[in-house]
């Protein structure tokens, strides 16, 4: 502990130094001064934690100095020594939070306790401080990724949007390259279940290290979403085989095996949701690749530019099908699909594999990765590389495409997914009862067993905006209401609504108002 004596008296000050030298080794004496003036350059150049200072000095009294000292903000606790008692003088120190005081002549053993006492008062706030601060960067930390998860699902064209969430967040962006990348653990997961996803999110972060900024975090079931910000280009091939390695440290240490895609980089803030977009088609390629793979989207774009698309079309009356549970229907349009394939020339088994992949990956977009894991079949051939790569002829091809789409529907009849044909409105009505609760894309997914990516477009599709921006809509809604109709304080309705940051509240109020919140109040009529 840094200790400063103030005494107008040299023999006093010695004395002082060579106590505190004897008794108190924890503590150091790094200045003394004379005189009030000279007391308060002192501290505020040394900023001690400790400063044993006379009341009665020339130029300022200890009062008035600790006083001046008061508006600098130094930290430092005050032990005042008097040569007399002195009831204003205490009730003056008193209010300047001064709690100990020494007469003199200084007792051994009275310092000694004064300063031991006042050195536990500085421990536990420190303690207390440094609880404070983890708290705050807890808090931060998860209002980061509560936001990026948001971000990865709003689009590539919402980009003043973005940009206030990032400033938000307090996530910079000026002169910074975003890539983003999708992990799935793949198999058992019963290893996980009993050390949670924190040794490997470690891990993420050791691997990822030299990079200016990255955040992870679960994004929906098995999966880690990875957002990597960086002051400068981030370089392809290098960023592929930190990802390699990483793969293989979480088999060694942890005895788990995982998928990862990965998507370009971009330097723009919508860019993230660009390559996420593109780090989850990535992914989604695993079924033809073998071992666990580690794709990136410039792997994929090579592979689909030999291949014949389906033609969308013909994808969408395969979703309509779907709804509808028309499985005739369904092996019809499976039927003309392929006597497209025979059409084309020159097709090879990998061509005619992912043709198949295309179609089934674009028919089951809308379900989600549980309902998936759910259906035996359909898991079976989607989720895992088991009997893909062995059909290689277009007629064996056929047959199991047929097989996979009747276990869709069979799936869907048996857990009665077929009577929730608005469930844009079931998940509006939801919201409109859960605004003020943290409820990403993501989470609604879940909940609604359907994937995030294919939700969030037909959200935007049924609604004409995107979800975040309906969220935020009902939430400043009812913020406006609370305004209205009661005389609670604006923090107060900002939590209310679902906020945690009533800067970041204040901020789309007036977005969404063209009013501040407290302006809007005042604007009232009658107000």
């Amino acid at each position: 502990m840094k200790v400063v004596i103030i005494d107008d008296e040299k023999g006093i000050v010695e004395g002082l130094k060579k106590i505190i030298g004897r008794y108190l080794p924890e503590c150091k004496v790094v200045g003394v001064a004379y005189n009030g003036l000279e007391g308060y350059e002192i501290i505020q150049k040394l900023r001690p934690d400790i400063a044993i200072t006379d009341i009665r000095m020339p130029k300022a009294d200890g009062l008035d100095m600790i006083k001046m000292l008061e508006e600098t903000k130094v930290q430092t606790k005050f032990i005042l020594l008097s040569g007399y008692a002195d009831f204003e003088y205490a009730r003056r120190g008193m209010k300047l939070g001064v709690q100990f005081y020494i007469n003199k002549p200084v007792e051994e053993e009275e310092l000694r306790d004064s300063v031991n006492q006042v050195m536990e008062r500085i421990r536990a706030d420190r303690i207390k401080l440094q609880s404070l601060d983890e708290l705050k960067h807890e808090i931060h930390s998860r209002i980061q990724e509560e936001t990026l998860r948001d971000i990865l699902d709003i689009g590539n064209d919402q980009t003043s949007l973005v940009d206030e969430l990032l400033r938000s967040a307090q996530i910079p962006t000026a002169g910074i390259w975003f890539n983003s990348i999708l992990i799935e653990i793949e198999g058992s997961t019963d290893a996980l279940k009993e050390i949670g996803f924190q040794p490997l999110l470690h891990l993420i972060d050791q691997a990822l290290k030299n990079y200016h900024q990255v955040y992870c975090f679960r994004y929906f079931g098995p999966q880690i979403a990875i957002v990597i910000a960086h002051n400068s280009n981030i370089l392809h091939g290098r960023l592929l085989h930190v990802i390699q390695e990483l793969k293989q440290a979480v088999y060694r240490d942890l005895n788990l095996s995982i998928s990862v895609g990965i998507g370009a980089v971009y330097k723009r803030t919508t860019g993230m949701c660009q390559s996420f977009e593109e780090a989850r088609n990535a992914l989604s390629y695993k079924v033809i690749k073998a071992g666990d793979p580690v794709i990136s989207y410039n792997e994929i774009i090579t592979m689909t530019d030999h291949s014949h698309p389906v033609p969308e079309e013909m994808i969408s009356k395969l979703e309509t099908a779907l709804d509808n549970m028309d499985e005739e229907e369904c092996v019809d349009i499976i039927h003309e699909i392929f006597r497209g394939m025979v059409a084309e020339p020159g097709m090879s088994p990998a061509d005619l594999q992912l043709w198949c992949l295309n179609i089934l990956l674009s028919s089951i977009r809308r379900l989600s990765f549980q309902q998936l894991q759910q259906n035996e079949l359909v898991g079976r051939h989607i989720l895992s590389l088991e009997g893909f790569s062995r059909f290689r002829t277009l007629e064996y091809l056929e047959e199991w495409m047929i097989q996979v789409i009747r276990g869709i529907i069979h799936f869907k009849l048996e857990h009665n997914l077929s009577h929730r044909k608005d469930i844009i409105s079931e998940i509006k009505l939801y919201v409109s009862k859960h605004y003020n609760e943290q409820i990403s894309l993501a989470d609604l997914a879940a909940r609604f067993f359907i994937s995030p990516f294919y939700l969030s477009q037909l959200f935007k599709r049924k609604t004409g905006d995107n979800y975040l921006n309906y969220l935020t809509q009902l939430r400043i809604d009812k913020a406006k209401e609370l305004l209205e109709n009661t005389d609670l304080k604006v923090y107060e309705i900002c939590r209310m609504v679902g906020y945690s940051d009533a800067q970041h509240f204040a901020r789309m109020f007036e977005k969404f108002t063209g009013y501040k919140p407290r302006d809007f109040r005042k604007n009232l009529p009658n107000s």
